[in-house]
């Protein structure tokens, strides 16, 4: 069988012809018609951050947290990425420190390398 399931060569054939000819009637049309409009949208500026200030306002916004007097948590900043590095007493401690991070103005972007230490008398106890 040629060209199809089912067909002979000449339906093929006639088949083909058709689409040809359609096509050929339509694409001088297409060619004639203007491109459609371009839309150019501005995206708003969004303010600039510096990495100093990121990493101080999350600082800051921890300072007072109970959960974090004992805990080991550094973050810096490099162009809005943050890096948090760590050990955290609990997962509540945990989730204190992402949502503060995530929250602060300028971060573009989270690398969570905090962990959580399950020798912590305040970690969850598995029974």
């Amino acid at each position: 069988m040629k060209g199809g399931v089912g067909m002979s060569g000449k339906a093929w054939m006639r088949s083909l012809v058709a689409v040809g000819s359609v096509f050929g009637a339509v694409a001088p049309a297409l060619a004639q018609s203007p491109p459609p409009p371009v839309v150019v949208v501005e995206a708003e500026a969004q303010p600039v951050i510096a990495d100093q200030a990121i990493t101080a306002s999350i600082k800051a916004r921890l300072q007072d947290n109970k959960m974090l007097q004992n805990a080991q948590v550094t973050f810096f900043s490099t162009n809005g990425i943050v890096t948090v590095v760590g050990m955290v007493p609990s997962s509540f401690a945990y989730d204190d420190v992402m949502e503060a991070v995530r929250s602060t103005p300028g971060v573009l972007r989270v690398d969570d390398q905090l962990r959580i230490n399950v020798s912590s008398p305040s970690a969850p106890q598995q029974h």
